[in-house]
């Protein structure tokens, strides 16, 4: 089921939106985000994600595009809808990824558009898997699942987020990683990890999703920092 939230600080517009909404995705699970405190939470470390966020720009304990923000750090695979009533921020929302910017004057012709958008992009995320074999078994693992790598003797653990089960490859991680996107990269020889589950980078620790740690070696410190601060600009 897909899970979609409204941030949205006016109660009697929220409802109109959620209404129209069930009608468009009438299977989606609709969570209401009215209060400051329900923003706040959702870019908490702990927070679960949302695969869909329609945010509204204009709230009144800050822009709607830096909560955006916020979330994008903790959630970077979030479909961020952008609605306004205020056409001029059309050019400050780019200052996050987003699906979508809509005026809400137009919402009824442009959020189904959005919703199919937002919807592909999911499905696009969905369809990058890493294939590994062990014990003559074969395992495909979505990208987007894998919180980091390690290296124990001959043997690579993969640690996942949707699951407390490690999958393992005799593969190493020079050649793993050739058969990954950019999103990942080596910090230490042995550990690779996903910098879109990475929640903080500090003291040569890098601390990832689910309470994970990976090191930092001295070899791959420069490069480490390159990438971090490229992740940090780009949300």
């Amino acid at each position: 089921m897909i899970k979609i939230t409204i941030c949205e600080d006016d109660q009697i517009y929220l409802q109109e939106l959620k209404k129209f909404l069930t009608e468009c995705c009438p299977d989606a699970e609709i969570i209401e985000c009215v209060t400051p405190k329900e923003r706040q939470q959702l870019y908490q470390p702990d927070s679960l994600s949302s695969d869909i966020i329609l945010m509204d720009i204009e709230l009144p304990e800050m822009s709607g595009i830096y909560i955006a923000k916020k979330i994008l750090q903790i959630h970077p695979k979030t479909q961020i809808i952008y609605i306004t009533q205020y056409a001029q921020y059309c050019s400050d929302v780019y200052e996050t990824e987003h699906t979508y910017f809509i005026h809400k004057p137009t919402i009824h012709r442009y959020l189904p558009l959005a919703i199919q958008k937002a919807m592909e992009n999911i499905n696009n995320q969905k369809t990058k898997y890493l294939t590994i074999s062990w014990n003559r078994k074969e395992h495909s693992i979505l990208l987007d699942d894998i919180i980091y790598m390690e290296r124990t003797l001959r043997t690579t653990n993969i640690h996942v987020q949707s699951s407390t089960e490690v999958y393992h490859t005799s593969e190493r991680l020079p050649d793993l990683i050739k058969r990954l996107d950019s999103n990942f990269i080596c910090c230490h020889r042995s550990y690779l990890v996903n910098l879109d589950k990475v929640i903080d980078f500090k003291n040569n620790c890098i601390t990832l999703t689910g309470d994970n740690f990976a090191p930092v070696s001295q070899k791959y410190l420069p490069e480490v920092k390159q990438r971090f601060l490229k992740l940090f600009m780009a949300n």
